[in-house]
């Protein structure tokens, strides 16, 4: 890869105007990609005009015209590359502007977004969204996902221009903290987004002895907190809070069955937490049983033998992710595929 100072544009829909995975994976690329020596821009819906997505998401907000902004923002930027990751409508202005001037692109995939509207209203809508995706991504140069049950996924929807680009961890989970309260042990932990598509209500279900833990914020908190009131929900933490929180607990449970990579899943592996899932896309590129974790229906079960595992077994599976690593792999891809942008528009 040439030493020349790059200057790349991701595009998002989703920032931090709410606890989201997408915008820490953004934020820590950016981060490293700065750091190597580039210029990172990134197009995010806090630079535009929005409104609610949906009135149980109103924290989620959408640029809904912000195409001539975003046309602008491309034809000045001067970028070599331009990475679009959400297909809402912020990645819809980039994608429309850059096929519209001949402009070549690349995209990643981070949620399973049929799996979502199968959640949401029904297996109708699988097959459409399915169609949607497909359509999305297939002009771009290619598309990156986290695991490679993602790109297998997707090359049966019809993607053939697929590569892994693993995500990472940041050093600061590999130190164990100090939990912030005395709990009942054992402490079995939720973290991440408190919505129906994470299925939290079946973690909060189970029969466990001791604590369950939950750690983070979204639309169906408060219910949640009035129906399982045994539960301590401390809200959404970030940095050394959220590392201290974590630490209190002894087994995390990952009852989601719509991951893609999981990155409270890695988190919680660095901290030396053993985690317990359902057997599907993302938890199990990453759970050996009996190592860090277990797959299992019964998320009791896998939880409670999750109690006799090694912590150090924990953080030794999850080592080799860290946000440099995955910084590079994307430059690679992206030069390896001839995505980046000569002085005409094309790709060289």
């Amino acid at each position: 890869m040439s030493g020349q100072k790059l200057r790349i544009l991701f595009v998002t829909d989703l920032w931090f105007t709410h606890p989201n995975g997408l915008a820490t994976v953004v934020s820590n690329l950016k981060k490293e990609l700065e750091e190597i020596g580039h210029y990172v821009d990134v197009a995010e819906p806090s630079q535009f005009f929005t409104v609610p997505f949906l009135p149980f998401y109103p924290e989620m907000r959408l640029a809904i015209f912000a195409g001539r902004s975003m046309r602008k923002r491309i034809l000045a930027g001067k970028y070599d590359y331009i990475h679009i990751e959400t297909e809402a409508f912020l990645g819809l202005y980039a994608r429309r502007t850059c096929l519209k001037l001949g402009i070549p692109f690349t995209t990643s995939l981070h949620g399973q977004h049929h799996l979502y509207a199968k959640k949401w209203v029904g297996d109708f809508m699988v097959n459409i969204l399915i169609r949607i995706i497909v359509w999305f991504h297939t002009p771009a140069v290619c598309t990156l996902v986290s695991t490679e049950v993602m790109r297998k996924e997707l090359n049966e929807f019809g993607l053939q221009k697929v590569f892994v680009r693993p995500l990472g961890v940041n050093e600061m989970f590999f130190s164990r903290g100090t939990c912030p309260a005395e709990l009942e042990k054992p402490i079995f932990l939720y973290m991440g987004r408190i919505s129906s598509e994470k299925s939290v209500e079946e973690f909060l279900g189970l029969d466990l002895p001791g604590t369950k833990l939950v750690v983070g914020d979204g639309p169906d908190r408060k219910r949640l907190e009035t129906l399982y009131q045994k539960a301590k929900f401390v809200g959404y933490k970030k940095d050394s809070a959220l590392v201290d929180w974590c630490s209190c607990a002894d087994v995390m449970v990952m009852p989601s069955r719509t991951e893609t990579f999981g990155l409270a899943t890695v988190e919680c592996l660095a901290l030396g937490i053993p985690v317990a899932a359902h057997d599907v896309t993302g938890p199990k590129e990453m759970i050996q049983n009996g190592i860090n974790g277990y797959l299992d229906e019964n998320l009791a079960s896998a939880a409670l033998k999750c109690l006799t595992l090694s912590k150090d077994a924990c953080r030794d599976s999850v080592r080799q992710f860290n946000w440099r690593t995955s910084a590079e792999k994307f430059l690679s891809i992206l030069e390896s595929q001839g995505s980046r942008i000569t002085s005409s528009g094309t790709s060289d």
